[in-house]
C-alpha cells in the first residue's frame, strides 16, 4: 500500500540536466546524445519510450528484484529499495511509487541513489530532471513538483512501523483506473 503524506509544494524545478543512470554499463559508448551516465553532461536525454505495469515489473525482476503482487500493486523489492507499480491497462503505469526503508535522512539518500536506474528501468521521462530533484529535498520532510507528464511527491514516514522515504510518480494523463480502489 503506498503512504501518502502531506506534501508541501517547494516550487523548485531543475533544469533538464541528465543525471547519473546508476549501475549503466553504457560506459566506453561515444557522445551521443542522452546516453552519457554523468551528470555533468549539458546533452539532453533520452526520451525512451512508455512500457506497461507488466513490462516494468519484467524489467524490475531482470534486475534481480523481487516481485510480488498485492492487492492493485506489484511490488518489486531488493535491499531497503523497492517500486510500487498500479497494475493496469494503461500503456503506462498511472501510479509508480519508489521506496527506501530505514530512518528518514539514511532512507532519503538511499530513495536519491536509487531513483535514477529506478526511472530508467520503467521508462519515466524526463528521468534526470525528477533524479536531480529529489537530491534538492535531502533534509525535507516532503515536496511536490511536476515533471513532464508527471506529478511527483516526495514524503517520509517517521512514526510508522516501516519508517522511509517515498517518491510517488502520478500520470497526469491518466482519464480512468488511475488509483488504487
Amino acid at each position: 500500500m503506498i503512504a501518502l503524506g502531506a506534501a508541501a509544494c517547494s516550487g523548485s524545478k531543475s533544469d533538464d540536466k541528465p543525471n547519473a543512470a546508476g549501475s549503466s554499463s553504457s560506459a566506453g559508448s561515444s557522445t551521443a546524445p542522452g546516453t552519457s551516465t554523468s551528470a555533468s553532461s549539458s546533452g539532453p536525454e533520452e526520451k525512451l519510450p512508455d512500457l506497461t505495469a507488466a513490462q516494468v515489473v519484467t524489467a524490475f525482476s531482470g534486475k534481480g528484484y523481487t516481485c510480488t503482487t498485492d492487492e492493485a500493486y506489484q511490488t518489486c523489492v531488493q535491499g531497503v529499495t523497492s517500486i510500487q507499480v498500479l497494475i493496469g491497462t494503461q500503456p503506462r503505469p498511472p501510479v509508480l511509487s519508489l521506496q527506501a526503508s530505514g530512518v528518514a535522512a539514511e532512507a532519503t539518500t538511499k530513495l536519491s541513489d536509487f531513483a535514477p536506474q529506478a526511472l530508467e528501468l520503467a521508462h519515466v521521462n524526463p528521468r534526470g530532471q525528477i533524479a536531480d530533484w529529489l537530491k534538492q529535498q535531502q533534509g525535507k520532510a516532503s515536496g511536490q513538483t511536476t515533471a513532464g507528464d508527471w506529478t511527483v511527491e516526495f514524503s517520509t514516514e517517521v512514526d510508522s512501523d516501516q519508517p522511509g522515504a517515498i517518491l510517488t510518480l502520478t500520470d497526469k494523463l491518466c482519464k480512468a483506473d488511475c488509483g488504487a480502489e
